[in-house]
C-alpha cells in the first residue's frame, strides 16, 4: 500500500471508529483503532 492509500485509509477508519462510538459500538470502534495503529505503526517505519 502506498502512503498516500495508507493515509487515506486511517482516515476513513477514524471516520468510522468515531462513528461506530456514537452508535454505541465500543467494541467495534477499539477493533478499527487497532488497526489504526498497525497502519500508522507501517507508516513510522517507512519514515
Amino acid at each position: 500500500m502506498s502512503d498516500a492509500e495508507l493515509r487515506k485509509a486511517i482516515r476513513v477508519l477514524r471516520e468510522r471508529a468515531d462513528d461506530a462510538r456514537h452508535r454505541g459500538r465500543e467494541e467495534d470502534a477499539n477493533g478499527i483503532e487497532r488497526t489504526i495503529r498497525t497502519y500508522q505503526e507501517e507508516m513510522a517505519q517507512r519514515l
